[in-house]
Protein backbone atom coordinates (compact mmCIF):
# COMPACT_ATOMS: atom_id res chain seq x y z
CA UNK A 1 0.00 0.00 0.00
CA UNK A 2 1.26 3.46 -0.90
CA UNK A 3 1.36 5.81 2.09
CA UNK A 4 -0.86 8.86 1.89
CA UNK A 5 0.34 12.34 2.77
CA UNK A 6 -1.85 15.34 3.41
CA UNK A 7 -1.12 18.52 1.53
CA UNK A 8 -1.70 21.64 3.65
CA UNK A 9 -5.29 22.79 3.45
CA UNK A 10 -6.45 25.61 1.24
CA UNK A 11 -9.45 27.34 2.78
CA UNK A 12 -11.76 24.64 4.09
CA UNK A 13 -10.41 21.95 1.75
CA UNK A 14 -7.53 19.60 2.39
CA UNK A 15 -6.18 17.36 -0.32
CA UNK A 16 -4.46 14.03 0.22
CA UNK A 17 -2.32 12.46 -2.45
CA UNK A 18 -0.04 9.51 -3.07
CA UNK A 19 3.61 10.04 -2.12
CA UNK A 20 4.67 8.88 -5.59
CA UNK A 21 2.76 11.75 -7.21
CA UNK A 22 4.24 14.26 -4.77
CA UNK A 23 7.74 12.92 -5.48
CA UNK A 24 7.26 13.20 -9.24
CA UNK A 25 6.02 16.77 -8.97
CA UNK A 26 8.89 17.71 -6.68
CA UNK A 27 11.46 16.02 -8.96
CA UNK A 28 10.09 17.80 -12.04
CA UNK A 29 10.06 21.17 -10.26
CA UNK A 30 13.61 20.71 -9.00
CA UNK A 31 14.91 19.43 -12.32
CA UNK A 32 13.32 22.16 -14.44
CA UNK A 33 14.37 25.14 -12.35
CA UNK A 34 16.14 27.73 -14.50
CA UNK A 35 15.66 25.47 -17.53
CA UNK A 36 19.09 23.92 -17.03
CA UNK A 37 17.80 20.39 -17.17
CA UNK A 38 17.62 17.74 -19.85
CA UNK A 39 15.08 15.03 -20.66
CA UNK A 40 15.50 11.52 -19.28
CA UNK A 41 13.70 8.19 -19.70
CA UNK A 42 13.68 5.49 -17.01
CA UNK A 43 13.15 1.90 -18.09
CA UNK A 44 12.59 -0.98 -15.65
CA UNK A 45 13.90 -4.33 -16.82
CA UNK A 46 13.76 -7.61 -14.88
CA UNK A 47 17.27 -7.24 -13.38
CA UNK A 48 18.15 -3.59 -13.96
CA UNK A 49 17.02 -0.03 -14.51
CA UNK A 50 18.18 1.85 -17.59
CA UNK A 51 18.20 5.65 -17.56
CA UNK A 52 18.63 7.41 -20.90
CA UNK A 53 19.46 11.13 -21.04
CA UNK A 54 19.68 13.47 -24.02
CA UNK A 55 22.89 15.50 -23.77
CA UNK A 56 23.53 16.92 -27.25
CA UNK A 57 26.75 18.85 -27.67
CA UNK A 58 28.25 17.64 -24.39
CA UNK A 59 31.70 16.06 -24.46
CA UNK A 60 32.08 12.68 -22.78
CA UNK A 61 34.72 14.00 -20.38
CA UNK A 62 32.28 16.70 -19.18
CA UNK A 63 29.71 14.17 -17.87
CA UNK A 64 29.64 13.12 -14.22
CA UNK A 65 27.39 10.25 -13.09
CA UNK A 66 26.95 9.39 -9.40
CA UNK A 67 24.57 7.13 -7.51
CA UNK A 68 23.55 7.55 -3.89
CA UNK A 69 20.93 5.23 -2.44
CA UNK A 70 18.05 5.31 -4.93
CA UNK A 71 19.04 8.55 -6.65
CA UNK A 72 21.02 8.98 -9.84
CA UNK A 73 22.79 12.30 -10.41
CA UNK A 74 23.85 13.29 -13.90
CA UNK A 75 25.82 16.52 -14.14
CA UNK A 76 27.42 18.18 -17.14
CA UNK A 77 29.75 21.09 -17.58
CA UNK A 78 30.01 22.65 -20.99
CA UNK A 79 33.08 24.67 -21.64
CA UNK A 80 34.05 26.82 -24.54
CA UNK A 81 33.85 30.53 -24.73
CA UNK A 82 33.08 32.95 -27.49
CA UNK A 83 35.91 34.30 -29.61
CA UNK A 84 33.97 37.20 -31.10
CA UNK A 85 31.11 39.35 -29.90
CA UNK A 86 28.09 37.34 -28.83
CA UNK A 87 25.00 38.81 -30.51
CA UNK A 88 22.44 36.27 -29.37
CA UNK A 89 22.51 33.28 -26.98
CA UNK A 90 19.82 30.60 -26.99
CA UNK A 91 21.85 27.50 -26.25
CA UNK A 92 22.37 26.75 -22.59
CA UNK A 93 25.89 27.00 -21.24
CA UNK A 94 27.56 26.06 -18.01
CA UNK A 95 26.56 23.46 -15.48
CA UNK A 96 23.45 21.36 -15.91
CA UNK A 97 22.29 18.75 -13.43
CA UNK A 98 19.50 16.25 -13.09
CA UNK A 99 18.79 14.10 -10.06
CA UNK A 100 16.53 11.16 -10.83
CA UNK A 101 14.75 9.16 -8.16
CA UNK A 102 15.00 5.50 -9.14
CA UNK A 103 11.91 3.29 -8.70
CA UNK A 104 13.76 0.85 -6.44
CA UNK A 105 17.06 0.08 -4.70
CA UNK A 106 20.15 -0.51 -6.85
CA UNK A 107 23.53 -2.15 -6.32
CA UNK A 108 25.90 0.83 -6.43
CA UNK A 109 28.82 -1.47 -7.30
CA UNK A 110 27.15 -2.50 -10.58
CA UNK A 111 26.53 0.70 -12.49
CA UNK A 112 27.71 1.23 -16.05
CA UNK A 113 27.36 4.10 -18.49
CA UNK A 114 27.92 4.69 -22.17
CA UNK A 115 27.65 7.84 -24.27
CA UNK A 116 27.19 8.07 -28.02
CA UNK A 117 25.72 10.67 -30.39
CA UNK A 118 24.53 12.94 -27.58
CA UNK A 119 22.71 10.20 -25.66
CA UNK A 120 23.84 8.84 -22.27
CA UNK A 121 22.75 5.35 -21.16
CA UNK A 122 23.17 4.44 -17.49
CA UNK A 123 22.48 0.84 -16.48
CA UNK A 124 21.93 0.14 -12.78
CA UNK A 125 21.60 -3.40 -11.46
CA UNK A 126 18.65 -3.87 -9.11
CA UNK A 127 19.60 -4.79 -5.58
CA UNK A 128 18.42 -8.19 -4.41
CA UNK A 129 16.01 -8.26 -1.54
Amino acid sequence: MIPKYVVPSVGDCSVSTDQNVVDRIQDRFTARSEDRSFPVDIEARPKEFVVTAELPGVKKQDIDVTVHKNRLRIATGTGGGVEGTLLQRERSRGQRERIVRLPGPVDQRHVSASYNDGVLWVTLKKRGR
